[in-house]
């Protein structure tokens, strides 16, 4: 991490900035990937962002919007229509123009509308992708959950291979002039860290490192309203002065320095980060706000603390023991579930019992070719064992990774999988989240 911010205090001093027009032939692919009011954080960033990208030049017809849609209308949601990311903040959900809700939100879906496959899209939401040529700038930003090598949609991952896979073909076919990208989720850095190559005209910008959690913030009523990274950059560029000049390397020190829980990092092409962001087009509406002023949860531990404070709340004794025994079923289930995973562990390494605590603790560097292997383990534990929904087992994700760079008896386990989930599946009665 240190040597990254070596390097870039370095290239800062070297490089001179030239400005990147976001007006001129410019798109923004802005994508929320959760559903569930729990989740309120992922579409209130990108609600936000989507004025962020009209108060910078983008006009609406190239801006396109992801979103499941659930939150605004939720009936947990105390001001129906309304949508904030931040305490008392303006409703950013207004004017937000969303192409593609609910069950469209997939990761072929988001492969085909960022490069441009209309014909895969007919008929689908509105039907719109980003018509892209080498000279467009694009502008990608994703905030949802993530684990090892994955970005979450409600139903399916986006797997680290398949997105550099399109983004190779995107160079190749001259989808893009420059290509900046921001992603909102846990262990974001292991999406792009020694997967996305150099010199890719690409400047990547996570949340966090590949081997760490996210930050919910705003978080003081229960509901999280925003991120840490999402809104410590959105909000560092709605306090600029009308006309403020930025390079991406500037933005990049701002925000990894006020992002307190977790490390931002920058992957791809450095020679991007030089660039200038065009000249904010409005005045300034929000405040930077210091980190003593709000509460923040772990991404991983979001959903329990909008349960915890439903459960504080409440008035009605009966719904309250509902909710209690529910976030104990849930608290029991996690149990259960980091057991299920040292099983799965103890079957991969029956033969090599000396790699076993590597696995198991450590958060090893992927490489793209172990994605065929890890998708084979991913796909049979979806099968045999627990869906999508059950999103803290994203956490534990990292072990099969883990299994298949370091070559153990995958074969085992790929048998020995349903048998072992069998009886967890029996024990466990509600999502794990």
């Amino acid at each position: 991490m240190w040597q990254t911010v070596a390097v870039i205090a370095g290239l800062l001093v070297t490089f001179t900035a030239a400005i990147t027009p976001l007006e001129t032939n410019s798109w923004a692919l802005l994508v929320a990937g959760s559903n569930g009011y729990y989740n309120y954080r992922h579409q209130a960033d990108i609600c936000h962002s989507y004025h962020v990208m009209i108060n910078e030049g983008i006009p609406a017809e190239k801006i396109i919007v992801m979103m499941y849609n659930d939150i605004a209308y939720n009936t947990d949601n105390p001001t129906p229509g309304v949508i904030i990311n931040k305490p008392n903040g303006t409703n950013v959900y207004a004017g937000v123009k969303i192409d593609y809700t609910g069950d469209d939100l997939t990761p072929q879906n988001f492969l085909n509308i960022l490069s441009g496959n209309k014909t895969s899209m007919k008929g689908i939401g509105t039907g719109r992708v980003i018509e892209s040529d080498e000279n467009t700038n694009l502008f990608v930003y994703f905030a949802d959950h993530g684990g090892t090598g994955m970005l979450c949609f409600p139903n399916d991952n986006l797997m680290a291979d398949d997105l550099e896979n399109t983004l190779s073909q995107m160079r190749r076919k001259k989808k893009y002039d420059k290509f900046i990208f921001y992603v909102e989720a846990c262990e974001s850095g292991s999406m792009f860290d020694n997967i996305l190559p150099e010199h890719t005209d690409i400047f990547v910008m996570t949340a966090a490192a590949r081997d760490e959690s996210s930050w919910g913030w705003y978080c003081d009523d229960g509901t999280c309203l925003g991120d840490e990274f999402s809104v410590r950059w959105m909000e560092h560029m709605d306090s600029e002065k009308t006309g403020t000049l930025e390079t991406f390397f500037h933005q990049y020190q701002h925000v990894r320095t006020a992002v307190t829980k977790s490390h931002v990092q920058v992957y791809g092409d450095f020679s991007l980060g030089p660039e200038e962001l065009t000249p904010n087009k409005k005045h300034p509406t929000y405040s930077e706000t210091v980190p003593g002023d709000v509460v923040s949860v772990s991404s991983r531990e979001a959903a329990l603390h909008y349960l915890r404070h439903k459960i504080s709340k409440s008035n009605d004794v009966a719904e309250k023991q509902k909710l209690q025994n529910k976030l104990d079923e849930i608290v029991k289930a996690r149990k259960l579930g980091d057991q299920l995973f040292d099983e799965f562990v103890m079957a991969a390494t029956a033969n090599s019992p000396k790699v076993r605590s590597l696995i198991s603790e450590e958060k090893l560097g992927l490489r793209k070719d172990i994605f065929p292997c890890y998708k084979k383990l991913l796909h049979r534990f979806r099968t045999f064992c627990f869906g999508h929904e059950n999103e803290y087992f994203l956490q534990h994700f990292y072990k099969f990774a883990n299994i298949c760079l370091l070559s153990t008896d995958v074969d085992n386990l790929l048998r020995e999988m349903p048998a072992i989930c069998k009886s967890h599946r029996a024990a466990i009665k509600v999502t794990v989240v």
